[in-house]
């Protein structure tokens, strides 16, 4: 009960009939209230009467009620009980109604019900701070903590308020009503959870059976402290109060609930939770990866389930980055399977990576799916940075700042960890089983699994109950199908669509869409790009600490040579560096998703990326391959007797597998290449200098044309013997253009034009043909 809905009741009492009245700078007689209606007769000039709500005339800024003289007086006089305690909910009810029976005992000595006083409230022998003392004790056996100087306050504030009873639960911090758990210990209560969880994962039994395992575990812990008495008396309930414990903190309902709800009550935090707040676009973000419930085609045709892991902003309920990956199951003995995979670390990463570039449209999208035509503040945007085009996608760009994650052993890697703070990216571990440590990204899963996954073909349900006949033979898409399509739906339906969680900051009432939160929001916090060059990307890369020798270097399995020779300038080299799993190696990075290239880094002087091809890299130039097919390939190769240092037979049998799924008759029609999954591609290459950079539009009627020269006169025959000088040369070519196309060349022509009066020589030189 707040104290704006208290005063708002005593002012429903402030007009009587026949009360004048200040309004719009007039004054008026109240003569008749007609329900929510009060009729006005003016005073000051005979005029027809005025019908007004009441609450618009008493919440006026200039209404107030006059005396006979015309000034401004206020009334405090309450409304009857009745009507104050209809005003609020039925516990605000309850509670106000106890605390105003003990004030009435405090202040008459004789409690409400009773005719004579209780021992140690009689008025006649004791005094008020005497049974002030003996309440507050009282409340104490209740659970009530509260001193008595304390209830003094209150009881003053009651008297006040002419003994109204919801003063005395205006303020929550005094007075507070029996919290679940009581005063009993912290550690007997750590027990009862720790029991509760164990048992919520058995077969059902009685309550008697937790006070049983609380007690043994009570004495096998804390041996030595009940040898004290004190201790002791603290440590062990009795087993009413036991019971009573269970039931405020909700801990029997969980052991009487059937097995799958027990499982899931056991699971869920300790009280209180707090949840993610954030006021800005990237404070904090939750991530997490759940099954997809959808079966698709994967790298070798064959129908695989997925995975799916979300990036989602707190502030603006915004689907940042979105990811969909293969799962397969691996074959062979344990601990040397081979093929299996799942989200793994550079998934993560890849990720990340979304969150830092508009996502582009894709050809056969909805032309609505496009920034410039939704909620974004698209042409701000465009302007703060050149990669929001017209074929950007409606989904903001965030940057995170800290990220909210699970326990699983892809978000506690050290590549990920290392990523994050390249990236400037703070990480809060979520505990371990407590999926209410972020509920928005939960949430989501459900809301995509409504609005998206049950309506594509190779829905499998949310269990194995609910699952269809024949999933695996109906058409399916491949893995990046729905990838895209996933896409295109979060920027299509999820972003546009209207959160009852996102309220507008500064209009009350107003619900708001992801994108339209985000523009209410990203005036306040400032979009500044942060686009990721090349040599950041490579950061990004999966790390590897390898030797240079004259072949390259070596990683998993594959050599890697630079064509220039550069790194056999390296080659035996220490790298100086020292450390955990360095030991003098150098740092590399690859793509597993592409692994054909590697990258080098040459800490020496300023440092720089020194980029490696793979040596058999010919054998698969038309071939989409990954690190997943290499290790299958490996498999095949030693199966056949073939050793791991045969890298250019492997690389044959991956051109073979690749071959086989591409040539084989497709599982299902199809019109394109079987790409395989290799996820979002991240941009290594540094950009080509563009030779014609820098000039402009030509035009073509500012173009003259160059200036010809003379062409000087046939000169005439010279003598025979005589020496042709230079100016007789520059002729030569207006003598060969006047020669006919049909001249008899059978014969020496006599020509000046065969005289080439070389220098040094007198004698005329005669052609032959």
């Amino acid at each position: 009960m707040t104290q704006g809905k208290l005063w708002g009741w005593f002012d429903s009492d402030r007009v009587r009939l026949g009360d004048r009245v200040r309004w719009r700078g007039r004054k008026f007689r109240v003569i008749a209230f007609a329900g929510l209606q009060v009729t006005l007769q003016p005073l000051s000039e005979p005029a027809a009467l005025v019908e007004a709500l009441y609450g618009e005339m008493a919440g006026s800024a200039d209404f107030a009620v006059l005396d006979e003289a015309g000034d401004a007086v206020e009334r405090t006089r309450l409304p009857p009980l009745g009507r104050l305690l209809l005003a609020v909910s039925k516990e605000d009810r309850k509670r106000a109604l106890m605390w105003h029976r003990h004030m009435k005992e405090v202040e008459t000595g004789i409690r409400p019900g009773r005719r004579v006083p209780r021992e140690g409230y009689d008025p006649a022998s004791t005094t008020m701070e005497q049974r002030l003392r003996r309440k507050a004790a009282e409340l104490d056996e209740l659970d009530i903590s509260i001193s008595w100087r304390t209830l003094d306050d209150k009881r003053r504030r009651w008297k006040q308020a002419d003994e109204n009873p919801l003063v005395l639960i205006i303020d929550g911090r005094k007075g507070r009503a029996p919290s679940p758990g009581g005063r009993t210990d912290p550690r007997l209560l750590e027990i009862m959870q720790e029991v509760t969880a164990v048992l919520a994962r058995q077969s059902g039994g009685r309550i008697g059976r937790a006070f049983d395992l609380v007690e043994e575990r009570v004495n096998s812990r804390y041996a030595k402290e009940l040898e004290d008495p004190l201790e002791a008396k603290r440590l062990r309930l009795p087993r009413s109060t036991f019971y009573k414990r269970m039931h405020e903190l909700g801990l029997s309902a969980i052991l009487l609930g059937t097995t799958r709800q027990r499982a899931s009550q056991a699971s869920k935090p300790k009280k209180p939770c707090t949840p993610s707040y954030a006021v800005r676009p990237g404070q904090i973000m939750q991530i997490d990866t759940t099954p997809l419930r959808i079966k698709v085609l994967g790298d070798d045709a064959e129908v695989v389930s997925a995975e799916m892991t979300i990036l989602i902003d707190v502030a603006t309920r915004s689907i940042i980055a979105l990811m969909i990956v293969p799962v397969v199951t691996g074959e062979g003995k344990p601990g040397q399977r081979v093929g299996g995979r799942a989200t793994r670390t550079f998934d993560l990463v890849l990720l990340l990576a979304q969150a830092y570039a508009p996502m582009p449209t894709m050809p056969g999208w909805d032309p609505l799916t496009a920034a410039s035509a939704s909620a974004l503040p698209f042409i701000k945007l465009r302007e703060a940075d050149p990669r929001f085009t017209e074929a950007a996608a409606a989904r903001p760009v965030i940057h995170p700042r800290t990220i909210i994650v699970d326990q699983g052993s892809t978000y506690l890697s050290q590549h990920f960890e290392d990523v994050c703070s390249f990236l400037g990216i703070a990480l809060l571990y979520a505990r371990k089983e407590q999926p209410d440590d972020k509920p928005i990204v939960e949430r989501v899963f459900s809301s995509f699994a409504d609005s998206f996954s049950q309506h594509v073909a190779g829905w499998t349900g949310r269990s194995h109950a609910v699952r269809g006949r024949g999933i695996e033979r109906q058409p399916l898409w491949t893995i990046n199908e729905v990838q895209h399509m996933a896409h295109e739906w979060v920027a299509l339906e999820y972003q546009q669509l209207p959160h009852d969680g996102l309220a507008h900051p500064e209009l009350p009432g107003v619900t708001l869409s992801p994108n339209e939160m985000y523009a209410a929001l990203v005036p306040g916090a400032g979009y500044r790009p942060r686009p990721l060059s090349p040599q950041d990307n490579r950061k990004l890369l999966l790390p590897a600490w390898v030797t240079v020798t004259d072949k390259g270097f070596d990683i998993e399995n594959r050599t890697y040579q630079n064509e220039a020779g550069e790194l056999r300038l390296m080659a035996g080299l220490h790298s100086g560096l020292a450390g955990p799993g360095k030991g003098g190696r150098w740092e590399a990075r690859f793509n597993p998703y592409r692994p054909d290239v590697a990258w080098l880094y040459d800490h020496r002087g300023p440092g720089r990326w020194i980029k490696a091809d793979f040596v058999h890299r010919r054998l698969l130039t038309d071939v989409h391959w990954t690190v997943d097919h290499w290790e299958e390939a490996t498999a095949v190769v030693l199966a056949d007797g073939g050793r791991k240092e045969h890298q250019a037979a492997i690389a044959l049998a991956v051109k073979e597998r690749r071959r086989r799924t591409r040539t084989a008759p497709p599982r299902r029609t199809r019109t394109g290449p079987w790409i395989p999954f290799q996820g979002p591609e991240l941009d290594v290459e540094e950009p080509a200098a563009d030779p014609y950079a820098g000039i402009g539009e030509i035009d073509l009627d500012a173009i003259t044309p160059y200036k010809s020269l003379p062409i000087p006169a046939r000169p005439t025959a010279a003598p025979a013997g005589a020496v042709s000088t230079p100016s007789d040369r520059d002729g030569l070519a207006a003598l060969f253009a006047d020669t006919a196309p049909d001249d008899d060349l059978d014969e020496a022509p006599d020509h000046p034009a065969f005289d080439l009066g070389l220098p040094g020589s007198t004698e005329p030189v005669e052609g032959e043909m």
